[in-house]
């Protein structure tokens, strides 16, 4: 990228040099034809040797003020072009078609590789040379009738020639920078496409505040309040150790996806799988606060738990046919959390008492059971139903720790409850009203008469 854009500029920087150089020759060559058609002085031919000096020392002011000042510098030099003009001008005897071939040079380049500003700026200091070259060749003005035919066909023969190379050269950089872009383009869309096979790598919390610039990618850590969420599956490795490998990738992949997307909705941030155990914090890399962030967590998990009855059924349609339930254990606390490793190698991640106590409920938990710590309880109270426990012995965890179980989210509690749960053998329904359009209800309606008239039509023995 940075090779393309150098070439660009090394590209625009010859293109006004020869455009640059064409200019000078062209004046050059005015003062020639004047000399031979006799308008001119045969002193005035010390300045031809000047349009060729002046562009080359030019390329040496424009290479150093590049160095110095990048931004000024063709402006600069354009601006000497300017005090040029006026002196060359006023050699010239004012007269009218080489004044005319000088300016039309002069705005020519400036419109072409400047702007409008600089236009103006430039026609000023070109009427400033004059008046310099006028106090030094005289202020004897030429008139249009004696201009030589041959002096107006080389200026307007110049000019034109000129105003063709230059929009030759203004053809190609557009050209150019086409391609530039369209190669930009090319570059964006394969660092897009790379991103988004990354991001399947990374938290997308972080992920977006690297490319964001948010944060480095360098070893470093911070303490951070955050609420620690962990589960796994009760006794999976038993279950599942006559699957096939298949069978079993299968089962694993869509049991991450689904609890993924609910992590994913509820804004949390997950650190890694391990087995079939996951853990999800709350609370970093963004933050709504230590409240919202622990309601956040506990709903998830409320979710994630009725999200499982589904995929039971699921998982039976598969060949598993011992079910599977979930355990989990959230706390919050202060944990150390950012990027852990080495240079080389590094792995964004919490380390805490706070992250090992989550384990320890979960481990404490029974099947579809949500184990909550006290610290998380307080902040999720008024809006979560919850049963006290009593104090827990916890391997590792020096004293007691008192423990909360989940029940719900009160609004969905009583009669006021929006969810409707039945889980039996072989039946499994799980609907939440809440979230039924109005358009879907006649056929939900018909899908569980339906379901219904079949039950009763079936024998079974």
């Amino acid at each position: 990228m940075a090779t393309d854009a150098q070439e660009q500029e090394d590209h625009a920087l010859v293109t006004t040099q020869h455009t640059r150089m064409l200019a000078y020759i062209v004046g050059g060559c005015v003062f020639a034809a004047g000399i031979y058609a006799g308008v001119y002085d045969t002193s005035v031919i010390a300045i031809i040797p000047l349009t060729v000096i002046i562009p080359w020392s030019q390329r040496f002011l424009q290479s150093w003020l590049k160095e110095k000042h990048p931004d000024q510098a063709e402006g600069a030099v354009m601006l000497t072009d300017a005090l040029a003009v006026g002196v060359g001008i006023a050699a010239s005897g004012y007269s009218l078609v080489p004044a005319m071939t000088f300016m039309g040079l002069l705005l020519t380049g400036t419109m072409a590789f400047g702007n409008l500003y600089l236009v103006v700026l430039a026609s000023f200091i070109a009427l400033i040379g004059s008046l310099i070259g006028g106090l030094f060749f005289g202020f004897h003005i030429i008139p249009y009738a004696d201009t030589p035919p041959e002096m107006a066909a080389v200026a307007i023969g110049g000019f034109v020639a000129y105003v063709s190379l230059s929009a030759f050269y203004i053809r190609e950089q557009a050209r150019n920078l086409l391609r530039a872009k369209n190669l930009i383009m090319d570059q964006q869309e394969q660092s897009i496409q790379l991103s988004r096979k990354l991001v399947k790598y990374l938290p997308i919390q972080v992920w977006e505040s690297i490319f964001s610039g948010k944060r480095d990618a360098r070893l470093q850590n911070h303490r951070k309040k955050l609420s620690v969420f962990f589960s796994d599956i009760k006794d999976f490795t038993e279950t599942t150790d006559e699957m096939s490998p298949d069978t079993l990738t299968e089962m694993l992949n869509y049991y991450f996806d689904q609890m993924s997307k609910i992590a994913l909705r509820y804004g949390g941030t997950i650190d890694k799988f391990i087995g079939d155990a996951i853990l999800i914090f709350y609370g970093d890399p963004s933050t709504k606060g230590a409240k919202e962030d622990a309601v956040a967590c506990v709903s998830m998990a409320i979710d994630m738990r009725k999200q499982m009855q589904v995929m039971r059924q699921k998982w039976s349609s598969m060949g598993v046919e011992k079910p599977l339930h979930v355990r989990m254990g959230i706390t919050t606390g202060y944990c150390h959390v950012g990027n852990f490793g080495s240079e080389t190698r590094m792995d964004y991640t919490i380390i805490g008492r706070d992250a090992n106590l989550a384990s320890r409920l979960q481990n404490a938990a029974e099947p579809d059971e949500i184990l909550i710590s006290d610290d998380t309880y307080l902040l999720v109270r008024d809006k979560i139903m919850c049963r006290e426990k009593g104090k827990v012995t916890l391997r590792g965890i020096g004293k007691p720790v008192q423990v909360w179980q989940v029940l719900d989210f009160r609004a969905d509690m009583g009669a006021a409850s929006t969810w409707i749960e039945h889980e039996l053998d072989g039946f499994a329904m799980l609907m939440d009203i809440n979230k039924v359009k109005n358009y879907d209800k006649e056929r939900i309606i018909k899908a569980l008469e339906s379901a219904a008239q079949r039950l009763k039509d079936k024998r079974i023995v």
